[in-house]
């Protein structure tokens, strides 16, 4: 019997217009942190990353640092490699006096591979997202920040973009990520996906003038396409540009609750 699962959304929508005035993942993912674990703030975490050479591949050093620190807090250090289907935790204990804390990684690169990239998140400990930030990396010990253009931006205008928890027609739990588009004058495909590190579950969508909402439901209960873990829920257009996405905690019944 397939597992069912709650489900925790760990951040706000995070919508294709948060990109209209930058490029930087990190300044667009702080706008749309819900933790109050840590003060109030804009960015309540800034990360930095530090890169160097070594035989066989790169060593990475991942740091971020709370702001305004009252009391003593933890805060997990996660690394999500995608084109490596690997995914790398560390956990650590802040307090006002340690406000930093530093994941050391080591990178292997295979014969004539140049370069690759992760995206590096700080969660705090109800697995709320705090700071997120995408690095690509080379062999020769550099990085530069995942530089997030344009051209990966879908245009189209969004009236709202919203996930929730809730029951379909038939009475049945579901996890529901639905869109609405504004002054829409032509269909619009797109596509709405759900990944963690080795699987997607991806479905085709349409919006039109005349029906400009839609929303994809992924069921909770009896659900064998699921696993326990942190899943990206995104929606792209049809040339594969952001309309909006969230990151999602699913845990399974069995395990009980988030903390809260």
């Amino acid at each position: 019997m397939a597992s069912s699962f709650l489900a925790y959304p760990s951040l706000s929508v995070v919508r294709n217009d948060d990109f209209a005035d930058t490029a930087d993942i990190a300044e667009a993912f702080a706008r749309h942190v819900t933790s109050r674990q840590l003060p109030s703030d804009v960015a309540p975490v800034r990360c930095s990353v530090e890169s160097e050479a070594v035989p066989g591949g790169v060593r990475l050093r991942f740091t971020s640092t709370a702001r305004k620190l009252t009391g003593p807090a933890t805060v997990t250090h996660k690394f999500f490699f995608i084109d490596r289907d690997e995914s790398r935790e560390r956990r650590h204990l802040l307090t006002p006096v340690t406000t930093a804390a530093t994941t050391e990684l080591l990178v292997l690169f295979e014969e004539g591979q140049e370069r690759d990239y992760f995206h590096g998140s700080v969660f705090d400990s109800d697995n709320l997202l705090l700071a997120s930030s995408a690095v690509v990396f080379d062999r020769e010990g550099r990085h530069v920040p995942y530089p997030f253009t344009q051209k990966y931006v879908c245009p189209q205008r969004l009236a709202a973009a919203d996930f929730e928890v809730t029951r379909d027609a038939d009475g049945r739990r579901v996890a529901r990520f639905s869109l609405a588009c504004r002054d829409l004058t032509e269909t619009l495909r797109l596509s709405v996906a759900w990944e963690t590190i080795g699987v997607v579950h991806q479905r085709d969508l349409v919006c039109t003038p005349e029906r400009p909402a839609t929303y994809l439901d992924m069921p909770l209960d009896d659900n064998d396409e699921l696993a326990p873990g942190d899943w990206v829920v995104i929606a792209v257009d049809d040339r594969q540009r952001l309309l909006a996405q969230t990151v999602v905690t699913l845990v399974s019944t069995e395990a009980g609750r988030c903390p809260s």
